[in-house]
């Protein structure tokens, strides 16, 4: 959001007396930051999960690129621990989360380069940096990880329970 901000001083006079002028302005243009971002919301997620990948959303938003990725990647292990994979790197975490049938191949695939991008950032390699694009997709992915592991499971667990019951 860009603001004006307009200060005037009137009534200044001169050594005899008279009045200088009517006012002298000063015109400056502000930037309120942070910047205001949409909310995203993820109703079949964990709160703090849900957190992570909003606040992802929102950095994109405001042109914080590299901590999008960063928070993208972070969305990704937290998403892990929750289903109880909390031993050895991203890479391996990834792939169990496909062993045990949390994602499908694909997703795995998508994971792995959300993974690849936020490594980049999280050890410093941030001279290639990342563009609008970039993060554009990763967050993509991002919400094809979180669609697999929790509300296409929910839905279905609904739809199964409203069959059944």
């Amino acid at each position: 959001m860009i603001a004006s901000y307009e200060s005037a001083q009137s009534g200044l006079t001169s050594a005899n007396g008279k009045e200088v002028g009517d006012a002298i302005r000063d015109t400056y243009s502000v930037q309120w930051t942070p910047r205001t971002a949409d909310s995203f919301k993820y109703p079949f997620v964990p709160e703090h999960i849900a957190r992570a990948a909003e606040e992802a959303h929102q950095d994109a938003q405001i042109n914080n690129f590299m901590s999008a990725i960063l928070m993208a990647r972070t969305t990704v292990e937290a998403t892990a621990k929750d289903k109880g994979i909390t031993k050895g790197r991203l890479v391996e975490k990834i792939d169990e989360l496909k062993e045990q049938g949390h994602i499908r191949k694909p997703i795995a695939d998508a994971a792995h380069e959300i993974r690849h991008f936020g490594n980049d950032m999280a050890h410093g390699d941030i001279t290639d940096l990342p563009d609008d694009q970039d993060v554009e997709d990763i967050l993509a992915l991002m919400d094809a990880v979180l669609r697999d592991v929790y509300e296409t499971t929910a839905i279905t667990a609904g739809i199964i329970n409203r069959r059944q019951g």
